[in-house]
């Protein structure tokens, strides 16, 4: 099948849960199940409002041999739900369906604009911690038994739902508390970046990279592209495209992270270096950290 012929377009404000972001996110991650091996046990755990039901906290947490991995940590803002120790709560009702699902561990990546204060108070406790993710801050990877608890957390004055899986809308409420809370949490401006790759007839996204610049530093988020445009040069332009636009804004160092099967070859053809590995024993799944001065 012939590529499409296409163009690529740098937008501003393109967050993780806007329409144009969605296909990118959504190639992502249907590019990750076909190269990592079959997972088991995927839910989404939400806790909200008990009057409206409205999402305000909430993981997604998915199985691979007895662990069970959440890769951006709980999603939600200090001040989202009026209740003490909410992701204590959250944290609680997950390990309990975990302990009855018969896993015996979790594994969770804490980027640099959450806080591990929360799972520390849980019992969580530091397998790796790489830093200089963002801003200076780090990238930790924490893990912890899962134990029954003796007596369940109590969720009073909270809705409890459980989606397995969760629903294509979930998805959008949760990469929308995840853009809030990392506005809050950097404590600096953010600027959103997407260089897209659309088609010229139709104006589809068929590839992106979403990326944000905060304080001199430029995150490349998430990067696709539509398999029949690969091996043409096309996603080699669109990230020349998004680091340009990093560098016109003054920026002085890109970030990105990517998984043994996805990119580790594509970034150093840019000038990326590798400065940290994070290992796993799930095949493919270990964490790439590059880095390149702009």
């Amino acid at each position: 099948m012939a590529a499409p012929d296409t163009y690529i377009s740098l937008e501003r404000d393109i967050t993780a849960s806007s329409p144009e972001a969605e296909p990118v996110i959504a190639g992502l991650m249907a590019y990750n199940t076909a190269r990592l091996p079959p997972s088991h046990n995927r839910f989404m755990l939400v806790i909200g409002d008990p009057e409206t039901g409205a999402p305000a906290a909430g993981m997604t947490l998915i199985g691979w041999g007895d662990t069970a991995y959440c890769f951006w940590g709980v999603w939600s803002l200090p001040d989202a739900v009026d209740h003490p120790g909410a992701v204590g709560v959250l944290l609680g009702l997950a390990e309990q369906e975990l302990a009855r699902r018969n896993m015996v561990r979790m594994e969770f990546y804490i980027r640099a604009h959450d806080d591990t204060a929360p799972y520390r108070a849980y019992g969580f406790t530091v397998r790796q911690q790489v830093d200089g993710h963002v801003n200076g801050r780090p990238f930790t990877v924490m893990e912890k038994p899962v134990i029954y608890p003796d007596s369940p957390p109590s969720a009073e004055g909270l809705s409890v739902a459980l989606h397995a899986p969760p629903s294509r809308q979930l998805g959008r409420d949760a990469w929308a508390v995840t853009d809030r809370r990392r506005r809050l949490m950097l404590a600096q401006p953010l600027t959103l970046v997407a260089a897209l790759v659309r088609d010229r007839a139709t104006h589809a996204v068929l590839g992106g990279a979403l990326c944000y610049a905060t304080q001199g530093d430029y995150m490349v988020d998430m990067v696709w592209l539509d398999d029949r445009l690969r091996g043409t040069g096309v996603g080699f332009d669109m990230l020349a495209r998004a680091l340009d636009e990093g560098r016109a804004m003054g920026c002085t160092r890109a970030g990105v992270e990517t998984m043994d099967c996805q990119a580790p070859k594509f970034y150093p053809k840019h000038g990326f270096q590798r400065f940290a590995y994070v290992a796993s024993p799930v095949p493919g799944m270990g964490m790439n950290f590059y880095e390149m001065r702009l």
